[in-house]
């Protein structure tokens, strides 16, 4: 029979990447015990144990505090590690993103001061313009990304049968020449769900701000790309002509707007006299009960929503339309998220702008073990799901 190897304290470290230290710290710690000692009293550790400290790591490396290491580290599954890995990698985004704008902004402030011999506050002016145009831009992204996680809670959850998008395409007058422009289409998903009733004839351009956004709408639309124009556009500055388009949709998109007023006018620009514009949003009570359930958890975590409703909602979306269109109606679409299970909701939860990534990042298992118990108590959570749609005419 083969004799056991075992490894000093030293060796163990060396193995590992790790100092010598956190060994000790871990003992003490009660998380990781040797499980061996020689005569004089020095920890040993053998290769079970090398198996237990990777994995300890491992979970460190995901996020977890050592308070969770020792909780969940042995019975830690693969959807656990899917979870942490999806949040991981969102940390990491969010962090990367906003390392490439500072970047960009330092760059940017290089080559405006080359041949200045003094500072110049003009410049440096226009430079903190730039930055905050870049922020706007990732902001847009991430609202992007966060919507098409909204998608996917809602068609799992959804207690409407006929679904959003399905409901949105009703409502749209579509004729069979029509000539369609969506502003921020994000993932295509209006169409893809409806890709089967959209006539042939009809000509459709699908903008977004992110290059990410028009590739997952290619993606979506796979197959059909011939009946489609994909295009980057800034709704700030619509790069089409006057009075080009039948339709303009904006789906969700418009509490987004830094400046709703510059992106009202060129919608208007670029709509035909007696055109069509669509938009969708959300009133005060949207999520409310989700966010309810993240502020008993740690009252420091905000979700957007109501805020945004505030900013372009189902309550004054009327009054600001009417500034640029006439014959404002609004639809109401009936509905009610059923959540009965953890995971989904965990899914939507992490895509959230805003701090919640940084409020729980160390604290990400004990987070779900708390939703996960609320949503246990009574075998489903329900979440207000208000959502509407105004149809406005070119005046």
């Amino acid at each position: 029979m083969k004799e056991k190897r075992l490894y000093t304290t030293g060796e163990f470290a060396k193995m590992a990447g790790v100092t010598i230290r956190t060994i000790r710290y871990y003992d003490t710690k009660g998380i990781l015990k040797p499980s061996h000692h020689n005569d004089s009293g020095h920890r040993l550790y053998s290769d079970k144990d090398f198996v237990k400290l990777k994995k300890i790591l491992a979970l460190k490396y995901l996020g977890l505090s050592l308070d969770e290491v020792m909780s969940t580290e042995l019975n830690f599954e693969k959807d656990d590690m899917m979870n942490s890995l999806r949040l991981q990698k969102n940390i990491i985004k969010n962090k990367i993103n906003h390392m490439k704008i500072v970047l960009s902004a330092i760059e940017t402030a290089e080559i405006s001061m080359q041949n200045e011999n003094d500072l110049n506050w003009d410049k440096t002016v226009d430079i903190i313009e730039i930055l905050e145009s870049e922020k706007e831009l990732l902001q847009q992204y991430i609202d992007s990304s966060n919507l098409n996680a909204s998608v996917k809670l809602q068609d799992r959850f959804s207690s409407n049968k006929h679904g959003w998008y399905n409901w949105v395409f009703k409502n749209i007058n579509l004729k069979k020449r029509s000539k369609v422009l969506e502003i921020g289409c994000g993932n295509g998903a209006l169409w893809a769900k409806n890709i089967e009733n959209l006539n042939e004839k009809t000509n459709v351009t699908l903008t977004d701000v992110c290059e990410d956004m028009i590739s997952d709408a290619k993606t979506s639309l796979k197959g059909y790309h011939d009946r489609f124009n994909f295009q980057i556009a800034d709704p700030n500055d619509i790069p089409f002509k006057d009075e080009s388009f039948d339709i303009v949709i904006a789906n969700h998109i418009l509490f987004y707007m830094k400046d709703l007023d510059v992106v009202l006018k060129e919608i208007h620009r670029v709509l035909k006299p007696g055109g069509r514009f669509y938009c969708s949003t959300i009133d005060g009570n949207h999520m409310k009960e989700l966010e309810e359930l993240m502020l008993g958890f740690n009252n420091n975590i905000k979700i957007s929503e109501e805020r945004l409703s505030t900013k372009f909602g189902l309550s004054n979306g009327e009054s600001i339309l009417n500034k640029y269109f006439s014959d404002v109606q609004q639809y109401l679409y009936e509905d009610k998220l059923i959540v009965n299970d953890t995971k989904g909701i965990l899914e939507y939860i992490y895509s959230i702008p805003g701090n919640i990534l940084e409020v729980i990042e160390n604290k990400k298992k004990e987070f779900e073990v708390y939703i996960d118990k609320n949503i246990q108590q009574n075998g489903e959570f329900h979440i207000t799901n208000s959502q509407g749609l105004f149809e406005s005419i070119k005046r």
